[in-house]
């Protein structure tokens, strides 16, 4: 499909310029936005249509709309007519409204803090790429004779491109905002609808997909309704138990007989700034105050209970980390290398034991339901061509994350995120720094 090629061509420098004049921000900002549109766009397409009523909202709106591309031979000058920019602004934020819904605000925030220009602006290019992204895709569908399937999977063609592509700094941020786990990790796929042939017509029905996570679109619809105030009342009533059990807790302890624990919550906006904010260099070991003998280890009974002492026999992992889940004492972001996990040169393929590695951290995931990881991805060895070091050591750590989703974690525990060579491209100290090729775990949360 070339979607990111076609988009690349349609968004050139005059064009930009003419959008960074509208919206009346720099130049570089501006194109530093619309890129982050594309991917945000691009990528909550793909999530999208993972459900089958996404996938035909998105058909629909491409025909509905006449989302031809022909607009698009002539769009530097539609870009100087103020009102006929505004159009396609107002447009596009409808769009994104019924295919991206309840995502437009954190959408803007989030490209407004990425490229540095007002919400205002943001909001307005959000509009404005969004008709472009439908323009170029409507072209495909009329050029190709697309249905509503083949859409869906030729826009799904392209994660490949959308995970090399994305910057290293904005995907952590892309991800967890639109939630593109499944779809970075290659866990999600594009629904389809099956064709059942009956005498004299041809019915078309939907079938799920293997995973479905999207929140469907139900607000116009009576039924949508219903399920909202469903949910409202579900909502009201969790709160109410929570209530009740905060106040028995509280006379519970009130005497003051029973020892504080300190407990963390680790919401969704806590782990984008443990994850995005922090540098993801290797971080040196926080010193600690050592603990009593008593708090500081795992007793090998205690290894025994948690299942973890076969573990600990053949695996150092186990012995590594053991002690260190066990203590709350310690401080949560200790880093360490998977010395177990390596990689065939220039493949995604295991070396023979890594898989050792990769259940005993399985284990450990399931022993410590809070544990959250983080895994960076270092690579010097990409064979050249569209596949960088970056990209392979991205995709390297996406394969021990689907292994570990596959053995039953939840998918948001765990992070992923490829660092290439581990050398900036703007890097002018002139000290020498050597390529890395590794895998680092860092304790998020415990």
């Amino acid at each position: 499909m070339n979607l990111f090629a076609n988009l690349t061509n349609v968004l050139n420098s005059e064009v930009l310029s003419r959008i960074a004049a509208y919206i009346d921000e720099p130049f570089e900002k501006t194109s530093k936005a619309v890129d982050g549109l594309v991917y945000t766009i691009v990528g909550g397409l793909m999530k999208r249509t993972t459900s089958e009523i996404g996938v035909n909202q998105l058909y629909n709106h491409i025909q509905k709309g006449r989302y031809d591309g022909l607009s698009l031979d002539n769009l530097p000058t539609v870009l100087r007519d103020p009102a006929q920019t505004n159009t396609l602004i107002t447009q596009g934020n409808d769009v994104i409204s019924h295919l991206l819904p309840a995502m437009k605000s954190s959408i803007g925030s989030m490209i407004s803090s990425y490229a540095g220009i007002r919400n205002s602006s943001a909001i307005s290019l959000l509009g404005l790429t969004t008709t472009i992204v439908l323009q170029v895709l409507g072209k495909q569908v009329k050029d190709q004779k697309l249905d509503a399937d083949g859409l869906a999977t030729s826009l799904f063609s392209e994660r490949e491109a959308f995970v090399s592509i994305v910057p290293e700094e904005f995907m952590p941020r892309l991800v967890e905002k639109v939630g593109l786990h499944q779809v970075v990790a290659g866990l999600a796929t594009p629904a389809r609808r099956a064709v059942v042939e009956s005498p004299g017509r041809t019915v078309v029905t939907a079938t799920r997909p293997a995973i479905n996570y999207d929140l469907g679109d139900d607000s116009e619809t009576d039924n949508g309704a219903l399920t909202k105030w469903g949910v409202g009342a579900l909502i009201a009533l969790a709160l109410a138990f929570g209530g009740y059990y905060l106040y028995q807790n509280t006379q519970k302890y009130s005497d003051g007989t029973e020892e504080a624990t300190d407990v963390t919550t680790v919401t969704s906006d806590t782990i984008q700034a443990d994850t995005v904010t922090r540098s993801l260099a290797v971080p040196k070991e926080q010193a600690v105050k050592t603990a009593p003998k008593s708090t500081s280890a795992i007793s090998a009974s205690a290894l025994s209970a948690t299942g973890l002492a076969g573990a600990a026999a053949s695996g150092s992992l186990t012995q590594q980390l053991a002690p260190y889940l066990g203590n709350a004492a310690l401080p949560k972001g200790r880093t360490l290398p998977l010395t177990g996990i390596a990689f065939q040169p220039g493949s995604l393929s295991m070396t023979p034991g890594s898989q050792a590695t990769v259940n005993e951290l399985a284990t450990l995931l399931k022993t410590y339901p809070q544990m959250q990881v983080l895994l960076v991805g270092f690579a010097n060895d990409a064979p050249g061509g569209v596949l960088t070091n970056k990209a392979l050591s991205f995709k390297r750590v996406n394969t021990i994350k689907q292994q570990l989703v596959s053995s039953g974690i939840n998918f948001m525990r765990i992070d992923a995120i490829g660092r290439g060579t581990g050398i900036a491209k703007g890097d002018t100290s002139r000290v020498p720094k050597p390529a890395m090729r590794k895998i680092i775990l860092k304790v998020v949360s415990k």
